[in-house]
């Protein structure tokens, strides 16, 4: 065993994948012509399993990737902020407000530079999305504050 840091990530990767599943079967799977709420993060946990296993072998073997020093984290972390903010306000602002303020802030947190491509980026994905959820596959999503101007 070459290289411990591979190993132990890939340990911990494979046990939330595991919990993924766990939570999906506690949600019912489903088919895959009729899935239920669980199917997606069912997938998802087996997925996880399945690379963390990849990961594992080859740090096992001592072919893991090579050691990055841990730097470099701001950008990151913000655009984990981004979204946890993103979840907290989604009701109360809706779907479309929540997602154009939130793409366009991680947009310039990627370094996008022009303002031009961060807004229309922001709507075109708001707006595309909520089409194709909302009124295309019938999922509904959150209104927020919209809902007030409609009456």
């Amino acid at each position: 065993m070459r290289n411990k840091t591979d190993v132990v990530a890939s340990l911990f990767l494979s046990l939330l994948g595991i919990g993924a599943i766990i939570g999906a079967i506690r949600l019912q799977v489903g088919t895959p012509t009729e899935p239920q709420p669980g199917f997606f993060p069912f997938l998802g946990g087996i997925s996880l399993i399945v690379f963390s296993s990849i990961i594992f072998l080859k740090g096992w073997r001592g072919h893991g990737g090579h050691r990055v020093p841990f730097r470099g984290v701001g950008r990151p972390a913000l655009l984990l902020a981004v979204m946890i903010l993103l979840v907290a306000v989604l009701e109360r602002l809706g779907y479309v407000i929540g997602t154009f303020i939130a793409s366009g802030l991680l947009l310039r947190i990627l370094n996008v530079k022009s303002w031009r491509v961060v807004i229309f980026t922001g709507f075109g994905l708001a707006l595309g999305t909520y089409i194709l959820f909302d009124k295309l596959l019938g999922i509904e999503l959150p209104v927020g504050i919209l809902a007030r101007l409609g009456r």
